[in-house]
């Protein structure tokens, strides 16, 4: 059989291999077609001169999804009659899963996961989520017909172009190609921002490995930002509306402040009394509020933005910044941002704060654990508070002590106890859970007596209260799921954070609707009175009118890992084909898949971005006094 593994009975084993990856080759225009129009949007996303060099690394991403399918059916090939019909009704169904991942993505967002299987799965929940039978019918009735024209076509091609080729050879030299891509996706990122990197995901199966360190350790050059330069400002696009449009009607001094790693549990009356008691006596308290990512510069991106966290790396490649900061400078807003926690090393001096004129930001970058630039920092900002003029004010403060290995000498004042001595990194620490979050908490008590004296003084320099906004980045886990720190997973305590609101006008009392970090900006601008739908400029909403049933989204951030947390259900989904159905608070249900089923409509429109309510169950909370 001149040289051809054979059988008496049927086709040559090896001399199948090679067109089995050459009809699985042949479906890389047909998943190019599948998601042109990501495609083309993620292009568009782009700045205009990379355009042209980001086209061509969606074919090595596309011929790779097709040698993954090769792969996938070798086994067969030890049955070479099997082969011939198995391997194309595999590259059949991965056709029908790209095809159906790519109408996914499309409308949402996420690749195919556990979630979107398990709707697919519920007749109630797929008419729920607003897809007719008949449409389902009809993609059924096509893949069907895909199918059996795959193992039909495909086994006459095998057997037709049967070889001993060097196909080993060919899906290495493929892989090597889809390596060399990301090597140049990385380059191209380093150059042409984030968008590159966002353009990556367009596709499935694509880990979201970034290379721009090797990029730059190899070419020696810094991240550089392509909105730069004379003449090139006027590409910066504001988030939604124009700054210009936003009205205030209301201007009284505007301070939102942000503690690194500061779980929900830790603003209570013993953790941090004074802002407890302030929340208590004069605001709103917000007990299911949730960050945009349990990671830092995606929750900040979330907070500024009035975005899921997950849109980073597109909104902030195509150049956007947020509407916030231009918007209260036009309404005559003084403007500082004052940040503990370094802002350089996440890249949020370009993106975030880019909006920000470079004399109204201070952040600091040197120091370690035991340092107490949190003093530092709210000394800055008092000055600035005593420097400034009779204008209103808007002041960002971003705390750093309560972050991993938390800060809390031991002159200051420790009521839990015994406690963790901050020795040994996050990885390397052997102490119980519990002991490291009491040293956590003194942190949080040490922080919110530093705080309650740079509000008195705020108060006192300014004749009056500060319309003031209090939350965590992200939350912090204590070993609690088998986790420290924060930034690998979207357990409850690492994405639940505090969130209150104190102020002239500002209704009092403890709500317990789902909010979200995405809903700050609306919520401010709601507040002094502006008129814009926030769905023009947000994901969010004012937290004031959050509905009852509303389901809100975070995620890792720097890898796909989502929530979707409602008042009692949280769907986690994950890269992949997996899911898990929970209450808030990560406990299983038994009845997980009828909830799911029951709201999925919701969930669906929380995941594209829109309020996750049902439209007509709107409520207007009106103000449930804490005990």
């Amino acid at each position: 059989m001149s040289g051809l593994e054979s059988t008496e009975c049927g086709p040559p084993r090896g001399g199948l291999r090679f067109p089995a990856l050459i009809w699985a080759l042949l479906h890389v225009p047909l998943f190019l077609a599948c998601y042109a129009g990501s495609i083309a949007d993620a292009i568009q996303r782009t700045p205009p001169g990379y355009r042209l060099a980001l086209a061509p690394t969606f074919l090595p991403q596309a011929g790779l999804l097709a040698t993954l399918c090769w792969l996938v059916g070798l086994p067969l090939s030890l049955r070479p009659r099997l082969y011939r019909w198995g391997a194309p009704g595999l590259v059949g169904l991965a056709t029908v899963a790209i095809a159906l991942d790519s109408r996914v993505y499309q409308a949402v967002g996420f690749h195919l996961n556990g979630f979107f299987l398990r709707v697919l799965l519920q007749p109630n929940a797929i008419r729920e989520a607003g897809v007719p039978h008949r449409d389902v019918a009809t993609f059924l009735a096509l893949a069907v017909l895909l199918l059996v024209a795959e193992v039909w076509l495909g086994g006459r091609f095998l057997q037709r172009f049967a070889a001993d080729r060097w196909a080993w050879s060919w899906a290495l030299l493929l892989i090597v190609l889809s390596a060399g891509e990301r090597l140049y996706g990385g380059a191209l990122t380093v150059y042409a921002g984030p968008a590159a990197f966002a353009a990556s995901m367009v596709l499935p199966l694509q880990a979201p490995v970034r290379m721009e360190r090797e990029v730059m350790d190899l070419l020696g050059r810094p991240m550089v930002d392509p909105f730069a330069g004379a003449g090139r400002e006027a590409a910066r696009l504001p988030a939604g509306i124009d700054p210009s449009a936003v009205k205030l009607a209301r201007r009284p001094d505007v301070l939102v402040i942000v503690a690194e790693s500061l779980p929900a549990s830790h603003l209570d009356a013993a953790t941090m009394p004074n802002l407890w008691r302030r929340a208590q006596e004069g605001g709103a308290r917000f007990t299911r509020h949730y960050s945009g990512a349990s990671s830092t510069s995606y929750s900040l991106f979330s907070l500024f933005y009035g975005l899921q966290a997950r849109k980073l790396e597109s909104i902030v490649g195509a150049g956007r910044r947020p509407v916030l900061f231009p918007a209260l400078r036009q309404n005559g807003y003084q403007m500082r941002v004052s940040a503990a926690s370094c802002v350089d090393w996440m890249g949020l001096r370009e993106t975030v704060f880019g909006g920000v004129r470079p004399e109204e930001l201070k952040t600091w970058c040197e120091g370690g654990a035991g340092d107490n630039r949190d003093q530092e920092m709210l000394a800055d900002a008092q000055g600035f508070v005593d420097a400034a003029d009779a204008r209103p004010i808007f002041l960002f403060v971003f705390s750093f002590g309560t972050h991993f290995s938390y800060y809390s000498p031991p002159s200051a004042p420790a009521p839990f106890q015994p406690a963790w001595d901050g020795v040994g990194g996050v990885q390397g620490t052997q102490a119980a859970g519990w002991l490291i979050e009491n040293r956590a908490r003194n942190a949080a008590h040490l922080l919110d007596g530093w705080l309650e004296g740079f509000l008195t003084h705020f108060e006192a320099k300014r004749g009056q209260r500060p319309l003031l906004f209090f939350t965590g980045d992200h939350g912090e886990e204590f070993r609690q799921k088998g986790h420290i720190g924060h930034g690998s997973a979207v357990t409850d305590e690492q994405i639940h954070v505090p969130f209150m609101v104190t102020g002239d006008g500002v209704p009092r009392g403890s709500f317990d609707q789902v909010t979200s970090h995405a809903d700050l900006v609306p919520t401010i601008f709601g507040l002094l009175g502006d008129g814009h739908p926030p769905e023009l400029y947000s994901d969010g909403m004012n937290v004031f009118q959050a509905p009852s049933d509303r389901f809100v989204v975070s995620t890792v951030g720097w890898e796909p890992r989502y929530a979707v947390i409602g008042r009692d259900l949280k769907v986690a989904m994950y890269a992949g084909l997996t899911s898990e159905v929970t209450d808030p608070e990560d406990r299983p249900l038994p009845d997980g898949r009828a909830r799911l089923a029951a709201h999925a409509a919701q969930v669906m429109r929380a995941l594209r971005g829109a309020d996750g309510s049902e439209p007509t169950a709107r409520v207007e909370p009106g103000p449930q006094h804490a005990p």
